[in-house]
């Protein structure tokens, strides 16, 4: 698994819109947004493909053995599974997540 940078994708900053722009039909794509607070763990649970973009703050989650950290603005694609994630840091965590509908 390997993180992604929103910057080598748009010279503007990553939104809710910005994203949905990128996928299009959006009418093809389902998209989810998702707040927690610092401090908190969540997990996904997902029977598709699908890409996590981190809007605000950081978390960490470990995939395959391997410790990563996202960060605002940054992506990565993910298998169908489920994942664990750990917000870092005092800010609250905000990411999207976008299935293909396809």
């Amino acid at each position: 698994m390997v993180k992604k940078y929103w910057s080598n994708l748009s010279t503007e900053p990553i939104s809710e819109e910005a994203i949905r722009t990128r996928h299009q039909p959006q009418k093809k794509f389902k998209f989810y947004v998702n707040a927690v607070e610092a401090g908190k763990s969540f997990t996904t649970n997902a029977g598709h493909e699908f890409v996590l973009y981190v809007l605000a703050g950081s978390c960490k989650t470990v995939i395959e053995g391997i410790e990563l950290t996202l960060s605002a603005s940054e992506f990565i694609a993910l298998e169908k599974g489920s994942y664990a994630f750990d917000v870092l840091g005092n800010e609250e965590l905000k990411v999207m997540k976008v299935f293909s509908l396809a």
